[in-house]
């Protein structure tokens, strides 16, 4: 299978074979990227009693686009949108054949004041199952899936980290051969200092401006910062990178920049790579040159404190063990377009007139393992009334069952019973479907306990998916003669 995106020649083909089209849409701080997809389902296991995404091939990898701003705190989502409809146009692809895929908004766009409407409308208008998305930590494992450092990590048995460097944040995911081990998300990046064609600040974030402070040097609008002061800024923020990498334990100032909590546990890393605008400036041989044919047309590389960054990067992190992986600029794209669709296990209950729903808030109902029927009906019209009361009572919304216990008839019944007594116990006025989510293997016998229980209401069970609170969960339309449905969980983080 192939990480970044190419095929790995696989012809062979079976009788539960498909292929869903996956567009990935990246608004990130500085540019703005589409890919369309082609994913190739296939059965797996020794058994073959799971539909899985077997292959992913790009058909197209769009141009890199300056990310359109009407001011500074303002994304344009009218120039957004006619970038993807360019884009889509370019492959040949109407919203009516995309299957699935996601709008991610990365870096200092997440904290645009309409950032949300953007997704929403580009999800809205690029297909029926396109999800929208959002968080570093999100955007951290999803460029290290795009570039092959997930692959490189099975593939070699060892630790690589993946080091996400972009116009307003450095995204580090950690990967061993099981998968992701952690993340760690700095507010570094080559936009957070921006000049005119004179030298001339015409833009400092507010961490850069916290950082030269700290150093004692002066970064302000309308200044022209020295040689050397820039060089120190620019150390110092590369000296943050490394630590993110090599850490814990973490330097105090590298805590400060934070975005989200740090790990605490130490991981040896055996390979370290570089991906995205400024990331992929690390490997340039000349200063200010990059290494991708896009580099020429590239607005990264102008007008911002990228390529200072960059070779600061290169110079402090001369010790680490750096390799080179097949994406780099568009390593979080790639890992949006390809990495964000589930497809939930073959045991599914499917209510097909339901579908595609998008944009269902998950609740969780906690660990129903050990719970007694009296007590699991309880915790579950507690769920179901606070997610009346955050979502309001047209909303509908998945209860998600991490673990319901042993897997038996009496068990499966009693939980059944539980979810039954709970909706009942709800006002008359929340007629909504039942839709459960479970991770383990057990949909359709749940499933149909339910519709033996719940008269005039649907029921939709999938499994094999798991998904926590706050997060939210599209559906697509059965797959495989209804066995299996495409799954994206998506977590909206502005």
């Amino acid at each position: 299978m192939s990480e970044n995106g190419d095929s790995n020649g696989m012809d062979s083909t079976n009788e539960d074979e498909e292929r869903l089209t996956s567009v990935g849409i990246d608004v990130g701080t500085t540019t703005t990227q589409v890919v369309v997809s082609e994913l190739r389902t296939g059965t797996a296991g020794p058994a073959g009693e799971k539909l899985e995404i077997t292959d992913r091939t790009i058909s197209h990898r769009g141009e890199i686009h300056a990310t359109p701003l009407l001011d500074a705190e303002t994304v344009d989502i009218d120039e957004v949108a006619a970038i993807v409809e360019e884009e889509l146009a370019a492959a040949g692809l109407s919203s009516e054949e995309i299957d699935t895929g996601a709008v991610i908004v990365t870096g200092e766009t997440a904290s645009k004041e309409n950032a949300e409407p953007l997704v929403h409308r580009l999800a809205t208008e690029s297909g029926e199952f396109v999800a929208a998305a959002a968080g570093a930590a999100l955007e951290a494992i999803l460029a290290g899936q795009g570039s092959g450092a997930a692959t490189r990590a099975a593939e070699t048995g060892g630790v690589v980290a993946n080091v996400d460097v972009g116009g307003g944040t450095t995204n580090v995911a950690t990967f061993d051969p099981d998968g992701v081990r952690d993340t760690r998300c700095l507010d570094v990046g080559g936009r957070l200092v921006r000049f005119d064609s004179a030298g001339t600040i015409t833009d400092v974030s507010e961490p850069a401006r916290e950082l030269a402070a700290g150093l004692g040097i002066g970064v302000s609008v309308g200044s022209q910062p020295t040689e050397d002061d820039l060089d120190r800024l620019a150390t110092a923020m590369a000296d943050r990178i490394v630590d993110a990498v090599a850490g814990p334990p973490f330097d105090e100032r590298t805590r400060s920049l934070a975005i989200d909590a740090l790990p605490t546990e130490t991981v040896d890393v055996d390979e370290v790579a570089f991906t995205g605008g400024v990331g992929r400036l690390v490997y340039a041989t000349d200063e200010g040159t990059g290494s991708d044919s896009d580099t020429s047309d590239d607005p990264i590389t102008y007008g911002d404190f990228g390529p200072a960054l960059a070779t600061a990067i290169r110079r402090t992190a001369s010790e680490l063990p750096v390799v080179r992986l097949d994406e780099e600029i568009r390593a979080t794209v790639v890992g949006v377009g390809t990495r964000t669709t589930k497809l939930s296990g073959r045991t599914v209950a499917l209510e097909e007139t339901l579908l595609p729903l998008r944009n269902l808030p998950v609740v969780s109902t906690g660990d129903l393992a050990d719970g007694d029927p009296s007590t699991l009906e309880d915790g579950l019209e507690a769920t179901l009334r606070t997610a009346a009361d955050r979502h309001g009572t047209d909303t509908t919304v998945v209860l998600a069952i991490d673990d319901l216990g042993r897997l038996t008839y009496d068990r499966l019944e009693a939980v059944a019973d539980a979810i039954t007594a709970a909706y009942l116990k709800m006002d008359e006025g929340w007629h909504r479907p039942v839709v459960v989510l479970t991770r383990q293997n057990c949909a359709k016998a749940l499933g149909q306990a339910l519709r033996r229980r719940i008269d005039g209401r649907p029921v939709l069970v999938i499994d094999e998916v798991g998904a926590d609170a706050g997060d939210y969960l599209d559906i697509g339309m059965p797959l495989n003669g209804g066995e299996t449905v495409p799954v994206v969980v998506k977590t909206l983080a502005f």
